[in-house]
């Protein structure tokens, strides 16, 4: 009688104790450690980032050409989070919406912001279609305006101008140069303390020409425009951005010879640390806000 009152008893004690170490183990993935994390992803030849804010706050910036970004967010956010803040699209090119596309199908998103650019692709017209069939909040990016992410966490906006870009005239209308979607990108600078990272899209040097003196462009971190191509990343824009980071999202073996030789003696040139997701994969930034701790580097 002994023995079958403590299997008996052995029986209910395991599935609490399970039950609360699986308490234990969730309210540690979720309790924010208080630095800011950024993650750089191998999404193949596009971009995919995500930010966590030092209060737990995710934010996504593009999502690569494929779902691949997907794996990614389910090993750095909790199995059981399913919410996403805030999803940037920087601008409507496959390589950067795509992934978006999937992450709207698996998680609950707040915040879309995004350039006002018509564009004709079967991946952003389903992009805005589940933007709109969700309810998510659409936010339209214009030059000036900072959105706060938390309390301590902005993200300034320098590009595009805003109002609706009108690629067949050349123009945003607002004197700013657009004349493909690359240079629809938003750029913006995030901010958390004393430090800052610059988010290019596929901006050009035009774009880039327009915000020198236009604004305080210096970062620690740069992500470097249009994954390395020649058509980005001046002499004089280094100058301005001045960072100790370099981030390359591109795919190992593209077709396009990014990133190219002119790009990355600009980076040499300017002194800047350069690392790449077709050779470092996965890279992982992050700060208490008065430094940037060496980046972390994983593959897929």
């Amino acid at each position: 009688m002994e023995t079958k009152t403590k299997n008996l008893l052995w029986w209910l004690i395991l599935p609490l104790a399970c039950l609360t170490i699986a308490v234990v183990i969730a309210n540690a993935q979720t309790r924010p450690d208080f630095l800011l994390h950024a993650h750089f992803y191998d999404v193949g030849q596009g971009d995919g980032m995500m930010i966590q804010t030092y209060l737990g706050r995710q934010i996504v910036i593009d999502g690569g050409p494929s779902n691949a970004i997907l794996k990614d967010l389910g090993h750095d956010m909790p199995f059981f989070d399913r919410t996403i803040d805030m999803l940037i699209l920087t601008h409507p090119h496959t390589d950067h919406v795509a992934g978006l596309v999937d992450i709207l199908k698996r998680y609950k998103v707040k915040q879309v912001l995004l350039p006002d650019v018509k564009f004709n692709s079967a991946a952003y017209e389903e992009f805005l279609k589940l933007v709109d069939d969700q309810h998510v909040e659409k936010i339209y990016a214009h030059m000036g305006q900072r959105i706060w992410l938390d309390q301590a966490t902005v993200f300034d906006v320098y590009y595009p101008a805003g109002g609706e870009i009108d690629l067949s005239k050349g123009s945003d209308g607002f004197g700013q140069v657009a004349t493909n979607v690359n240079d629809t990108s938003i750029v913006g600078k995030l901010s958390f303390g004393k430090i800052h990272i610059l988010f290019t899209g596929d901006a050009s040097t035009n774009i880039e020409y327009s915000l020198i003196g236009q604004f305080n462009l210096q970062a620690d971190i740069l992500k470097v425009g249009h994954h390395g191509s020649k058509y980005s990343t001046s002499h004089e824009f280094l100058q301005a951005v001045a960072p100790k980071f370099g981030v390359i999202e591109v795919g190992a073996g593209n077709t396009y010879g990014h990133p190219t030789a002119q790009t990355l003696d600009n980076l040499a040139s300017a002194q800047v640390q350069t690392l790449r997701t077709d050779q470092d994969h996965n890279i992982e930034f992050t700060s208490d806000g008065n430094s940037v701790y060496p980046p972390t580097k994983t593959k897929n």
